[in-house]
């Protein structure tokens, strides 16, 4: 019975001991290899290389907490915060190949390559990289610049985009609606009436629900100010394809919205572009030009408009034509009946 019990003893033991053999062996298994791609300090870098196998480039600069452009024009930042925090976090593990045949295959190799990254801190690079072919579901193979060995990691080039108008700020033109104090289009005028709570129900009723006022309007005439507010949302919230220097020059102007905003003004002017496929919009204070959507471009000048704000009355009917039927009645003459014949 006892020598049963120290066999009982002993199996167990033997099992708890492989259990935690072979437990801790996959986990050391699984963990095996597994790294960090890039080391780096996020504060460090302030900049950001990118190229294409296509010959496009991005450069991006940090001043202060601003990113730009290598031409000065604002970046979106959150995208650069969000990039970084995924570089920061790319993990590898054992290298899938290492010779110089398969970083041509792979598409990372230094003249054969999607993209090419570079993180820089003060001109020189903290931590580059080439990005290849696909490795599967969201990954892609990677080399880094000073090794040979081929990686599949947790990244695409739809997260590294060489394209410069891919990390402008788009959100840059808009502008708070409560912030508007008026709006000038095609001759009229539509200013923000500020009430207090004195104001009396007269000049409630006079100037209508709302706080917007068209200055110009005919007697009979009225002005759509919840549609105007719908429509001016579009204009106050536009965003743009891209930026890009060039000529407004010989270009038929579409539509010119002025707008004061706190203390500010602003003029915008569409135009079609040449290729009439979207829309060139000027902005003052800005240099650049915006190309717009045709989509964006045309609800705004389809919309902000005299026409589609400004209710006109039915025309009356012309009380000369309504005489002019009834002389033509009283004129027929008279049915008879055959009896009189």
């Amino acid at each position: 019975m006892k020598k049963n019990y120290l066999l009982s003893v002993l199996l167990v033991l033997q099992v708890l001991v492989a259990y935690f053999v072979i437990s801790g062996g996959d986990e050391l298994q699984g963990h095996a290899g597994i790294q960090k791609l890039l080391e780096f300090n996020r504060e460090q870098v302030d900049g950001i290389r990118i190229q294409d196998n296509d010959g496009n480039l991005a450069e991006l600069k940090s001043e202060g907490d601003a990113w730009l452009t290598a031409e000065g024009f604002p970046v979106n930042v959150d995208r650069i915060d969000r990039l970084l925090e995924r570089l920061n976090g790319l993990e590898h593990s054992l290298a899938v190949a290492s010779s110089p045949s398969s970083a041509k295959r792979f598409e990372v190799s230094g003249d054969r390559f999607q993209r090419h990254l570079k993180l820089l801190n003060d001109g020189e690079p903290v931590a580059e990289f080439y990005l290849g072919t696909g490795a599967g579901a969201r990954r892609n193979h990677v080399r880094l610049a000073d090794q040979d060995k081929i990686y599949a990691v947790t990244i695409g080039s739809y997260d590294l985009p060489a394209e410069i108008a891919d990390w402008q700020d788009k959100d840059l033109l808009q502008i708070e609606v409560s912030e508007i104090q008026s709006i000038v289009l095609e001759g009229l005028t539509i200013r923000r009436i500020e009430q207090s709570e004195d104001d009396s129900q007269e000049t409630e009723s006079d100037i209508g629900p709302t706080e917007w006022f068209a200055d110009g309007l005919a007697e009979d005439e009225t002005f759509k100010s919840d549609e105007f507010e719908t429509q001016l949302r579009n204009l106050a919230t536009l965003r743009f394809d891209r930026a890009f220097m060039g000529s407004f020059e010989e270009q038929v102007i579409k539509a010119k919205i002025v707008v004061s905003y706190g203390d500010q003004g602003r003029t915008y002017e569409f135009a079609e572009s040449k290729e009439g496929d979207n829309f060139w919009l000027k902005v003052t204070g800005f240099e650049e030009l915006f190309e717009v959507s045709q989509y964006n471009g045309n609800r705004i000048i389809d919309n902000l408009t005299g026409e589609k704000l400004v209710e006109k009355p039915e025309p009356d009917e012309d009380p000369e034509e309504d005489a002019g039927n009834n002389l033509d009645a009283a004129a027929d003459p008279p049915e008879t009946s055959s009896l009189e014949e």
